[in-house]
């Protein structure tokens, strides 16, 4: 419902396998970070959700143009749960106001989602542009 992107460049002599731990490390703050084929991962149990929501965060590694670039994609999805759902029907019907304020818990989790990973590829950059 509520869904995200963040995009990042790194210019670093570093292989895929050394950016892929500073991705895990960097990621850690939202859940377990694993990867896959391709340089796909996605991040697993992630710390964000709650009972009220859902949150599913994905991601790649992927070569720039340049032989020195790597292009971090990261997008996430925060949606309700099915609590929230059941709620937000009863709220409607019962207290029309109260059952539509439940959509914010859903909302205010995706803009917390997306400063973690906002601030999680910045550290990831600075990281790999320093070795």
């Amino acid at each position: 419902m509520f869904r995200g992107e963040e995009t990042i460049r790194i210019r670093t002599g570093m292989r895929g396998s050394e950016v892929e731990v500073l991705i895990e490390h960097a990621l850690a703050r939202l859940g377990r970070v694993r990867f896959y084929k391709g340089g796909v991962f996605e991040v697993t149990g992630p710390r964000l959700g709650s009972a009220m929501s859902v949150t599913e965060v994905t991601g790649r590694l992927s070569r720039g143009r340049r032989d020195d670039e790597w292009i971090v994609d990261v997008e996430y999805a925060v949606r309700p749960s099915t609590l929230c759902w059941v709620l937000l029907v009863l709220g409607v019907v019962f207290l029309f106001l109260l059952g539509l304020l439940l959509l914010l818990i859903p909302y205010t989790t995706k803009g917390e989602v997306q400063r973690v990973v906002t601030n999680a590829l910045r550290d990831v950059r600075d990281d790999a542009e320093d070795e």
